[in-house]
């Protein structure tokens, strides 16, 4: 099968990801149908792909009339996964990130969708491998993770599973250009991908600086707001939910390493319900949407130099496992994936291999993370080689 040939693409699940996933395809000319369970999950899966819509009209980004060709013709809606699929070149999963849930809808989907077409799981976390092996052919079967909120994030990772094709990841990839995205193949199926596993060990730093408790997360957070930074990292944690965050970590403390373990400060944050943004107060108190960080000074004990090295070696170790094909496509990954300024290895391309490694060693001692410790390539400055 050719891109060309791609006419219908099915979307099971419509919530935060599936409506998002369903307006950049309808929005890219395809004909899409999302599916899910309840008639009220559609109808404010559809709300919210018009709302988003029409921002765009308001801006000039979109024409009236192309905004009613997509909500009238383009995009419909279903509560029959075989209506959904029936057709469908390309069928996307995006329902929560329940691994026996996810394998109960490929496996239906298997059976119920036709046989060449192309089927795509899109979890943040979970093994695209062991999702594919309930599908009857699970060449064609990938990963397909677009980043939250769709509509605004450029990235996909599309990943290979243990039997993908790649004529299965080039055609995701020709249609991921095609809905205005920016592809990045993820060559083996590790924990992460690429951009989360790449921010995972700044996690368990962020972590281990809460149970310390000897800087506070307003000094961090303030200095990385007067570098420019738009959303600081304990900021974040509260934004993405510490319920999430946790769980996050604990996925790659039984994937990666036991040094991931969810901390006690995080830990007692849950028990009293204390999750963020979504409460009303977490790490901060959220007023109209908004933490209310104090400035209580700054501080030179954990700076942004800490986290970039964090990052970087972690960079490095994505390239040597043979995750990503390249160092262009780890920095394309965080850069659009994370919103960042730059990717880890553009950024540490002027640094001297001695300043990374010393504030590795720094932050590996200090809070006893030996996973933190840096590679040979960091130490001895061969990773300004990585292509």
């Amino acid at each position: 099968m050719k891109s060309d040939d791609v006419k219908k693409i099915a979307i099971i699940g419509s919530g935060a990801m599936g409506h998002g996933i369903a307006q950049v395809c309808a929005s890219a000319g395809y004909g899409v149908v999302m599916k899910d369970i309840k008639q009220e999950f559609l109808d404010s899966a559809m709300a919210k792909v018009r709302e988003s819509l029409e921002m765009l009209v308001s801006k000039g980004k979109l024409s009236a009339d192309d905004l009613d060709v997509i909500m009238s013709k383009r995009l419909v809606t279903t509560l029959s996964t075989e209506e959904a699929v029936k057709d469908a070149q390309i069928v996307i999963e995006a329902v929560p990130e329940v691994m026996e849930l996810k394998k109960k809808v490929f496996a239906e989907l298997s059976e119920l969708a036709d046989a060449g077409a192309i089927l795509a799981t899109n979890t943040s976390t979970m093994s695209v491998s062991e999702i594919g092996r309930v599908v009857k052919n699970p060449a064609r079967f990938a990963g397909m993770h677009f980043f939250n909120p769709v509509n605004r994030m450029k990235l996909v990772e599309v990943i290979y599973g243990e039997s993908t094709s790649s004529d299965t990841v080039d055609l995701i990839c020709e249609v991921s250009v095609k809905c205005d995205k920016l592809p990045v193949k993820v060559l083996k199926d590790r924990p992460g991908f690429i951009v989360n596993r790449i921010n995972a060990p700044n996690q368990a730093l962020l972590s281990a600086i809460l149970d310390e408790g000897k800087v506070k997360p307003e000094q961090v957070d303030m200095k990385m707001k007067k570098l420019g930074v738009k959303m600081a990292p304990f900021e974040t944690a509260d934004f993405v939910g510490l319920d999430v965050f946790c769980h996050t970590l604990a996925y790659y403390e039984s994937t990666l390493s036991p040094q991931y373990r969810p901390g006690k400060f995080l830990e007692d944050k849950i028990k009293r319900n204390e999750l963020g943004m979504k409460t009303g107060q977490g790490i901060y108190k959220w007023v109209d949407g908004k933490a209310q960080i104090a400035d209580l000074g700054d501080t030179d004990a954990i700076t942004p130099v800490h986290f970039m090295a964090v990052q970087v070696n972690e960079a490095v170790k994505v390239m040597k496992e043979g995750v990503a094909s390249s160092a262009k496509d780890v920095d394309d990954g965080v850069k659009f994936g994370m919103n960042a300024f730059a990717g880890p290895f553009a950024l540490a391309a002027g640094m001297q291999p001695q300043q990374l490694a010393d504030a590795l060693n720094y932050v590996a001692q200090r809070f006893g993370l030996e996973m933190l410790k840096p590679e040979p390539e960091i130490v001895d400055g061969s990773y300004k080689n990585m292509k």
